[in-house]
C-alpha cells in the first residue's frame, strides 16, 4: 500500500488526524478526539483542484484510531487479497488491482508480459469481501478468456444491480456522469412525452416516473440504459433529431422499460440479457422492424444526424 501518514500530537492539539493514501485518488482520514477513545473515519475521493470539492465522504463512527491498519486492509489490501487468492486458484502468477474513480461503474485491465493489472471502479470501495472475491473471479476469467465457474460471479452481478450499492452512491453518480443531461426536453424530442406515451400505451401507465436523461456518447457504446436502483432511464442524444423518426426513440425507451418490468416480475434482476422470451416481447412494439433497421443504421454511422 502506498501510504502518506501525517499526524499531530494529541498533546499539542485537541484532535489527531491521520491520513492514509489508498491510491492517487482516494485516502483514509481518521480524526481522533483527544478526550475520546473513538474516532471519526472517512474515505475521501481526493479533489483534482482546490475548488473541486470532495467526490465522496463516507463517515464510519466508533472506529478506534489504532484500528487504522485493519480498516486499510478492508479498503484496499482486501481488494488485492481477493485478486491474489483467485489468481492462485487459476494459476496466474502476476496480478495486481487498485481502485480508480471512473465516472461509470466499470473496470479495466492491461496485460504486460504476462502480468495483469486491474483498475476497479471505486464505487466498489465498500463492497463486502465476498463481493470483491466474486468480482475477481468474474474479471480474471474474462481477462484470460476462461469460462467463469458456475456460481462464482453471481454475488458480484447481484451486488452491482442492487440498491445496497447504488442508493448510497446516487449523488456521487449524478455528479460524475458528465455525459448525462438531466433535462428531458431536447433539441427535437422530449423524453418526458415519449416516456409518458410508451408507459401509457404499452404498460397501462403502471411504471413509476423515472429520472430521465440524454446521454452524449457514441451510439456504438449504447443507445440507452435503465439503472433500476436509481430509477434512471437514459437515451442516446443521437435520437434527439428530426431526421430520426420518433418511433426509434420510443422503441429504445420501450426496450429499457421491458428490462425494468422483467426484473420486477420474479424473473430475477440478473436476467438482463436478450433471451428468446425478451425478443418476443420486443416484437410487440408497433414499429419493431423499422425501429431495428434504424438502430442498426445509427450504430454504423460515423457522424450523428443533425437536428
Amino acid at each position: 500500500m502506498v501510504s502518506d501518514i501525517r499526524g499531530t500530537s494529541a498533546r499539542a492539539s485537541a484532535s489527531k488526524k491521520i491520513v492514509e493514501k489508498i491510491n492517487a485518488d482516494t485516502r483514509i482520514v481518521i480524526e481522533n478526539d483527544r478526550d475520546s477513545s473513538e474516532s471519526n473515519l472517512r474515505a475521501e475521493a481526493m479533489p483534482r483542484s482546490p475548488a473541486s470539492g470532495l467526490d465522496k465522504c463516507i463517515v464510519v463512527p466508533g472506529l478506534v484510531a489504532n484500528h487504522i491498519k485493519r480498516f486499510g486492509h478492508t479498503i484496499s489490501v482486501c481488494l488485492r487479497d481477493a485478486f491474489a487468492s483467485v489468481s492462485r486458484g487459476l494459476e496466474l502468477a502476476d496480478v495486481g488491482a487498485e481502485f480508480f474513480p471512473y465516472s461509470e461503474l466499470k473496470h479495466t485491465w492491461k496485460s504486460n508480459g504476462g502480468a495483469l493489472s486491474f483498475k476497479i471502479s471505486d464505487y466498489m470501495v465498500n463492497a463486502p469481501e465476498e463481493v470483491l472475491e466474486s468480482l475477481a473471479w468474474y474479471l480474471l476469467c474474462r481477462a484470460t478468456g476462461r469460462e467463469c465457474p458456475e456460481g462464482k460471479a453471481i454475488r458480484y452481478l447481484d451486488y452491482v444491480r442492487s440498491r445496497e450499492l447504488w442508493e448510497p452512491k446516487k449523488d456521487l453518480y449524478m455528479r460524475r456522469s458528465r455525459s448525462l443531461t438531466f433535462v428531458p426536453r431536447g433539441a427535437a424530442r422530449d423524453l418526458r412525452e415519449v416516456f409518458d406515451y410508451v408507459n401509457s400505451f404499452y404498460f397501462s401507465g403502471k411504471i413509476q416516473d423515472p429520472i430521465l436523461a440524454w446521454a452524449s456518447e457514441s451510439p456504438r457504446r449504447r443507445l440507452g440504459f435503465y439503472l433500476a436502483p436509481l430509477n434512471l432511464l437514459a437515451a442516446n442524444r443521437v435520437m434527439d433529431s428530426e431526421r430520426v423518426p420518433r418511433y426509434v426513440l420510443e422503441f429504445v425507451v420501450f426496450h429499457e422499460l421491458l428490462h425494468h418490468v422483467n426484473a420486477g416480475d420474479g424473473r430475477g434482476i440478473r436476467r438482463v440479457h436478450h433471451d428468446a422470451e425478451f425478443r418476443n416481447q420486443e416484437r410487440t412494439f408497433s414499429h419493431y422492424d423499422d425501429a431495428e433497421h434504424w438502430l442498426r443504421k445509427l450504430v454504423r454511422q460515423r457522424r450523428p444526424p443533425r437536428t
